[in-house]
C-alpha cells in the first residue's frame, strides 16, 4: 500500500471500504493527490512529518472527507440506475402478462362485438365449431360402432393400412379442432390463473425492490451523518491543558436534543390542513420529506404511522447536520434549525448569511461560521427573529397561518435567548 494511502486510513479510518472493498484505481488516484496537494510535498517521510501538524491534519481530513462523500454519491447514483433497471423490468413483464391476458381475450371480445351489431360474420365460428364438434363426435361413433372393424381393415392389405392412415389423420385433426373449439368458447383458466399469479409476483418483486432501496438510502445517509458528526468532531480545537484563561469557553455540547424538543412543541402530530402548501404532516414531515427519504412514494397513512425516532433521524440528517448547527452558538443553533424545519435549510442559511455579512449561498461553511462568531449569539437571535417575520408577512398564506408563525417564532426567540444566556452563565 501507498504510503500516502496510509497516512490518509491513519486520519479518516471509514475510507478504507472505498480502497479495500472493490476499491477503484481512480479513488486511491484521489487520495494519493489530496495527501500530496494538502501536505505540499511527495516525500513519504516529510508528508508523515507534516500530516501531525494539526491545522494540515484537519484541512486534510475535510478534504478526504469531501472524496468519502462524492464516492458514497457515486455508489448511491449506481444503486439507483440498478434499481431503475430492475423497475424496468418488472414493468414490462408486467405489460406482458398484461397484453398476452388481453390477447387471449380479443378473439372471444370480437365475436361478441359483431353478434351485437348482427353481422352474418358473427356466424362464422359458430359454423366451423358446429362442424368440427359434429364430424369429431360422429368420428368417434362410427369408430365404437365398428367402423375399422378387423373384418374390414386387413393387415396385408395395401389398401386397408392407406385406409387407416387417413382415418388416423382425421382423427387426429378432429381432435385438435375440438380442443381449439372448448378453448375458443370457453377459455383456458389454467392459462389465466398462471397468468394472475405471475401478475402478482411481479408486483410483489417491485415493491420488494422499492423498499430494499428505500432501506439502503437510509443507511447511506446514516452513514454519511455519522462520518460528517465525527470528522468535525476530531477537527474541533480541545481546550489547551493546564491552568485556564478566564476568557476561555467550555466546548459546546450536543444542543440537538433540547432543539428537537422546541420544534416538535410547534409542529405537533398529523395533520393535513387544505390551504397548507405541503400537504399531510405529521411530527413536522411532510409526506413528499418522508418519500423522498424513504425513496418510495407514500399514503397519508404512512405519514399518519410515522415514530418519533425515525423523524427525529430525518430532522438530524436534512435539517441540524445539513445547517451545521452543531458548530452555531447555543440558542442561535435553535433559530437557525427552527426555521430551516419551517421554511427549508437553504433559506435559514441565506438569513443567518445576510445578518452577519456573509456570502449568501446557503451554505453554512467555515466562512459563516467565523462571520456568526463576530456576533453575541443575543444579537443574532434578536435579528434573525425579526426578519424571520417579515419574511412570513410576505407570503400569500399569511392571514391563515400568520397567528401562529408569530406565536412560534416568538417562543424561540424566547427559548433561545435562554439558551444563550445559560451557555454563557456555565
Amino acid at each position: 500500500m501507498s504510503p500516502f494511502l496510509g497516512i490518509a486510513l491513519s486520519l479518516l479510518p471509514d475510507l478504507a471500504k472505498r480502497l479495500t472493498r472493490r476499491g477503484k484505481p481512480e479513488t486511491r488516484a484521489a487520495v494519493v493527490n489530496a495527501v500530496q496537494e494538502v501536505l505540499g510535498t511527495e516525500d513519504a517521510r516529510e508528508a508523515q512529518t507534516r500530516a501531525a501538524e494539526p491545522d494540515l491534519s484537519n484541512a486534510l481530513r475535510l478534504r478526504l472527507a469531501e472524496i468519502e462523500n462524492d464516492e458514497a454519491a457515486s455508489e448511491m447514483a449506481e444503486r439507483e440506475l440498478t434499481r431503475q433497471a430492475e423497475l424496468e423490468r418488472l414493468r414490462l413483464d408486467i405489460a406482458g402478462a398484461a397484453n398476452a391476458r388481453a390477447d387471449a381475450a380479443d378473439a372471444r371480445d370480437l365475436l361478441t362485438g359483431l353478434t351485437r351489431d348482427r353481422s352474418v360474420i358473427a356466424w362464422g365460428p359458430v359454423v366451423v365449431s358446429a362442424v368440427v364438434v359434429f364430424g369429431f363426435f360422429a368420428t368417434l361413433l362410427y369408430l365404437i360402432n365398428g367402423g375399422l372393424s378387423p373384418e374390414r381393415l386387413v393387415p396385408s392389405d395395401p389398401g386397408s393400412q392407406l385406409v387407416f392412415q387417413i382415418v388416423n389423420i382425421a382423427v387426429g385433426t378432429l381432435t385438435a379442432g375440438f380442443a381449439t373449439v372448448i378453448s375458443f368458447w370457453l377459455g383456458s383458466s389454467d392459462g389465466s390463473r398462471r397468468k394472475d399469479v405471475s401478475l402478482a409476483q411481479a408486483q410483489q418483486a417491485q415493491q420488494a425492490v422499492q423498499r430494499e432501496t428505500a432501506r439502503q438510502t437510509r443507511e447511506i445517509v446514516t452513514d454519511q451523518t455519522r462520518q460528517t458528526t465525527e470528522i468535525v468532531r476530531q477537527i474541533t480545537p480541545e481546550k489547551p491543558k493546564g491552568r485556564a484563561s478566564r476568557a476561555s469557553k467550555p466546548a459546546k455540547t450536543d444542543n440537538f436534543a433540547n432543539c428537537m424538543s422546541v420544534v416538535l412543541e410547534h409542529e405537533g402530530g398529523y395533520v393535513d390542513h387544505p390551504d397548507d402548501p405541503g400537504g399531510a404532516t405529521n411530527l413536522g414531515i411532510t409526506h413528499l420529506t418522508l418519500a423522498d427519504w424513504r425513496g418510495a412514494a407514500v399514503s397519508k397513512g404512512d405519514v399518519r404511522a410515522l415514530q418519533r425516532t425515525e423523524a427525529e433521524e430525518i430532522y438530524r440528517a436534512r435539517y441540524w447536520n445539513a445547517l451545521n448547527c452543531d458548530r452555531l452558538a447555543a440558542g442561535v443553533d435553535l433559530v437557525v434549525f427552527d426555521f430551516g424545519v419551517n421554511a427549508g435549510p437553504a433559506r435559514a442559511a441565506r438569513m443567518l448569511q445576510r445578518i452577519t455579512g456573509a456570502k449568501v449561498d446557503g451554505q453554512i461553511g467555515p466562512k459563516t461560521l467565523a462571520a456568526a462568531a463576530r456576533f453575541a449569539p443575543e444579537t443574532i437571535i434578536e435579528r434573525f427573529s425579526d426578519d424571520r417575520l417579515a419574511y412570513y408577512r410576505r407570503l400569500k398564506h399569511w392571514d391563515s397561518f400568520g397567528r401562529g408563525w408569530t406565536r412560534r417564532t416568538e417562543e424561540t426567540r424566547a427559548k433561545a435567548l435562554a439558551m444563550a444566556r445559560l451557555s454563557m452563565a456555565a
